[in-house]
């Protein structure tokens, strides 16, 4: 049932009957917002069924009125995405119908047909945090996984890439077309994509999700924002972490973070506020948030090898340098109900965030970039509520952009490997996309045909723009090795032409679909979508004629384009069908579950090295002492070069090219690649307790077409002709599979109980054939690996989270986690490394240690106390503490098994969690 409702609001439907159980037509059913004032009105149909569509979660007293009858009215609180069934009897006071779980006012959605986990407003205000991304707590759903690296925080799901998910925010995409991630601004980032105090609320889909959800072949994340209320209020927050306050790493351990270095501290700060303009007419709400993360990074250059030469004084380049990160979140809204039947919101946010980085250890200052991320979003929502109709339509505008920038692009770069890297970055980069964006969802309830129907139609029409500028190797860099005593560079790497690509790009989506109430017991939801994309991957690409000839007969044709030979995909059906089975027609036993196909995307850089690679290319010179001299004699592209100093040089490189002594890799997209999917079903079944609501649910993933590029021969290498060296091809045969068998339990914190508490467990299975990122050097093809595990999956996790309040103010919350650990593939040389002997990929798979069967054991506490001060101001203090027992789950396992075995085999020299950590912080609500 709960598909009924839209991404960003609830939904109440059900029946008004009299004191002897006889249904009331023209009953006026009333749900007033008791934060906002608004109005949301329906009456009962000639069957005493009503629908309550399109209401902005939160608190609301729902007042019934009927003819003959008087006004009886009763409190209840909605959460995001639910259609919960609520029947009304109008006695001397409104009754609920007692099958329904309630908490506090809370409605329990028991008949939701889909695998869905709410995160409440009480859970975002009072659970631990350490770093303020509201997307932490998506966590607390089974089957999500969560990035472990602080600068690169990603959420993914069924054992697939983050790039296969999606997260709107109010109704709005925020989808990252360009680069890995999933989310807008969310790739190689240590940053948050929208301020935690700005979120009211959430919910984490991860099977089943409706008809009305696009590009997302794995979870959908719905969030919605707070408004302003018909009281003027605010709160403030500041929270600081010192370096004293965070623990210290074992020895032999490393974790490449801010965290653990010698001068860290963080500051994290905002204030939200909002209001009445006009009373139960029009408000407002802002709110803004600061990172301030202080921190250095350390250069410590390694020690040069008896007999090494030619390297340069390494004192000069030693010491601790600034390496500071900061981000600015914002956010704002106008909330409006124009008229009874239409309601009105204006929004708008802004993320901006720089990033010092990309040096220390051997990496000097001279080689920092400077990452900056941005990310704009305007919109519009129009809400218009008819009898039982309820048509929903935004429009926004998003604009965001990936920008990290080399410090310094004009001292060429020397890489003398573990000992130190000299010069300025090699690269810099643009990536950044603006996506115009119209929606509309249209709902009509009422009709009659062996039960009860309510039809929803929707689509969305979205224009895109990318513009790319890709400096790849702009910068060249001479590598040294020790087998050579570092006298000379072996290799150099330089890139130059032109860096910049422009293309424009639709996506169309168009759904339909039929929430079918069969009979009090049964529940349907029949959806069909269809997709399509103008610009999925470079459809005006034409491959170079001397490629054409030299590869014809070597590659397929259909790695060959002549500007016309792609066309757009018109296949992306999806049909999904949802259902709910009321046992015994209490709302309380509940078998449900479904099937559907959820067509994703492929983002814009996996694919782009076809192009750059002929219009920017990368050139790698080969040098040694005995090489070939182009000054002396014609030299064979790719043969190594007679070194001399002066090549240390961008206009030396320029004129050995010119001279034709090597030749720039080339890459080619197959001219059938399809965008990524996923085939998805589910069993489960729901019981309510009392206040508890548990589940129990079989669920299973098939993820096709993911994207790989290859050696064009399997190994190595195929010569592009004249032009061009090495050349790759692309694949898009790589394939997952996921079983997991997920297990919450569930009773949400009220201000009534005073405590609630939500666990999920996930017992889970995920492989894949190809490699565990986007080359495969190993195999030729992706079905020519065995089957092995997903790196990072772990096969059973558990996350509990409990809120208690206190006497005096004071309330106390957690949240612990146990994880059998990330399993790796192992590559199984252990019969030797002869044809047919090794396994790169092997299905066995090694686990970090575990104690009492688990690897990971985290538990993260708040305890908060809060006072009233003067003119209904308060204040308060929070005390948080991090992985409280000072747990790490090994990480960076050596999973190379060499013949005759090694000792160190399984162990880890890493962690992928932070030390034990404190954090004080202080609120003031006014």
């Amino acid at each position: 049932a709960s598909a009924l409702a839209q991404s960003s609001t609830a939904t109440l439907r059900g029946k008004v009957t009299d004191a002897s159980g006889a249904t009331v037509a023209g009953a006026e059913v009333n749900a007033v917002s008791t934060t906002t004032g608004f109005v949301h009105t329906a009456r009962s149909a000639a069957n005493g069924s009503y629908l309550l569509a399109g209401l902005t979660p939160g608190p609301y007293n729902i007042v019934v009125a009927a003819p003959g009858s008087e006004p009886v009215q009763r409190e209840l609180e909605v959460r995001v995405g639910q259609t919960v069934d609520v029947d009304f009897q109008l006695t001397n006071q409104l009754r609920v119908n007692e099958a329904i779980t309630v908490v506090g006012n809370q409605m329990a959605d028991t008949k939701a047909t889909e695998i869905g986990t709410n995160v409440t407003p009480q859970q975002m205000e009072a659970l631990p945090q350490n770093d303020r991304n509201f997307l932490n707590f998506a966590q607390l759903a089974p089957g999500i996984t969560m990035s472990t690296d602080p600068a690169n925080k990603t959420i993914s799901a069924a054992g697939q890439p983050a790039s296969q998910t999606n997260v709107f925010i109010d109704g709005v995409s925020f989808k990252n077309d360009v680069q890995p991630g999933g989310v807008a601004g969310q790739n190689s980032s240590r940053g948050n994509p929208f301020p935690q105090n700005a979120v009211q609320e959430f919910r984490v889909l991860t099977q089943n999700y409706s008809a009305q959800y696009d590009h997302a072949s794995t979870a959908v994340i719905t969030a919605v924002t707070k408004s302003g209320t018909n009281k003027f209020d605010g709160n403030a927050f500041y929270f600081y972490q010192p370096r004293a306050w965070v623990g210290q790493l074992p020895q032999n351990f490393r974790f490449d973070t801010a965290a653990t270095n010698a001068e860290y501290k963080r500051s994290q700060y905002g204030v939200d506020f909002g209001g009445p303009i006009v009373k139960d007419k029009l408000h407002f709400f802002v709110a803004v948030e600061v990172l301030d993360e202080h921190a250095v990074q350390t250069v410590s250059p390694g020690t040069p090898p008896p007999g090494a030469i030619n390297i340069p004084s390494l004192s000069q380049f030693a010491g601790t340098f600034a390496s500071p990160f900061h981000s600015n979140l914002a956010f704002g809204k106008v909330s409006w109900e124009a008229s009874a039947k239409q309601l009105l919101d204006f929004s708008s946010s802004y993320r901006h965030e720089k990033d010092l980085s990309g040096f220390g250890g051997v990496a000097t200052r001279q080689s920092a970039e400077n990452k900056k991320n941005d990310v704009y979003n305007v919109a519009a929502r129009d809400q218009w509520t008819g009898n039982n109709t309820l048509n929903q339509a935004s429009l926004s505008w998003q604009k965001y952009s990936w920008d990290p920038t080399a410090l310094d692009l004009n001292t060429v770069g020397q890489n003398y490997f573990g000992i130190i890297r000299i010069g300025g970055r090699d690269t810099t980069q643009l990536w950044s996309q603006k996506r115009l964006e119209l929606r509309d969802d249209f709902t009509k309830a009422g009709f009659t045909l062996a039960g009860q129907h309510t039809f929803q139609f929707g689509g969305n029409l979205d224009r895109l723009n990318y513009n790319v500028d890709k400096n790849l190797n702009t910068n060249p860099v001479f590598n040294y090795r020790a087998d050579e005593h570092f006298a000379i560079p072996f290799e150099a790497l330089y890139g130059f032409g032109n860096s910049n690509y422009k293309a424009n790009n639709g996506e169309y989506g168009v759904y339909a679909q039929d929430n079918w109430v069969v009979n009090p017991q049964l529940n349907l939801n029949l959806g069909l979508r269809w997709d399509y994309e103008s610009h999925m991957i470079d459809t005006s690409f034409v491959t170079p004629a001397s490629a054409v000839t030299a590869l014809t007969g070597k590659v397929s044709s259909n790695y060959f384009s002549n500007g016309n030979s792609r066309s757009a995909y018109k296949g992306e059906i999806q049909p999904r069908l949802g259902f709910s089975y009321d046992l015994f027609a209490n709302s309380r036993s509940v078998v449900f579950g479904g099937a559907g196909r959820y067509y994703d995307r492929l983002y814009l850089a996996a694919g782009l090295d076809e192009r750059f690679h002929v219009q920017y290319p990368t050139y790698r010179f080969q040098f040694s002492t005995t090489g070939c001299d182009p000054a002396i004699t014609a030299c064979t592209p790719g043969q190594p070069l007679l070194w001399k100093n002066s090549y240390l040089s961008r206009a030396a490189l320029n004129q050995l090219i010119a001279q034709g002594t090597t030749r720039p890799e080339l890459f080619l997209v197959d001219n059938e690649t399809k965008p990524p999917y996923s085939d998805q079903w589910n069993i489960g079944y729901r019981q309510a307790f009392g206040q508890l609501v548990a589940s129990a649910s079989y669920n299973v993933v098939r993820g096709y077409r993911g994207f790989s590029w290859a050696p064009a021969s399997g190994h190595c290498c195929i010569s592009g002709g004249p032009d061009y060296g090495s050349t790759f091809i692309s694949f898009s045969s790589k394939r997952y599979w996921y079983d997991g068998t997920y297990v919450t339990l569930e009773r949400p914190y009220s201000s009534q109980s005073r405590w609630g508490t939500q666990i999920s467990w996930t017992h889970a299975k995920a492989t894949s054939n190809g490699s565990s990122d986007l080359f495969m050097f190993d195999y030729a093809t992706p079905a020519d690996y065995p089957h092995h595990i997903v790196e990072g999956t772990q096969r059973d996790r558990i996350v509990t989270s409990a809120i208690v309040g206190l006497p005096a103010g004071r309330r106390f919350s957690m949240i612990a986690t146990l994880g059998t650990g990330g399993g790796v593939p192992v590559h199984d040389f252990s019969r030797g490394f002869g044809p047919g002997q090794g396994i790169p990929f092997s299905t066995l798979t090694v686990y970090p240690a575990r104690k009492h069967g688990f690897a990971e054991r985290n538990l993260d506490m708040r305890l908060e106390k809060s006072v009233p001060v003067a003119g209904g101001t308060s204040a308060g203090i929070v005390a948080e503490v991090f992985n409280a027992f000072n747990n790490f789950q090994g990480g960076c396992l050596n999973n190379f098994l060499p013949p005759g075995g090694d000792p160190n085999f399984g162990k880890s020299n890493c962690v992928v969690n932070l030390p034990r950590r404190y954090q004080l912080g202080v609120k003031v609500g006014f």
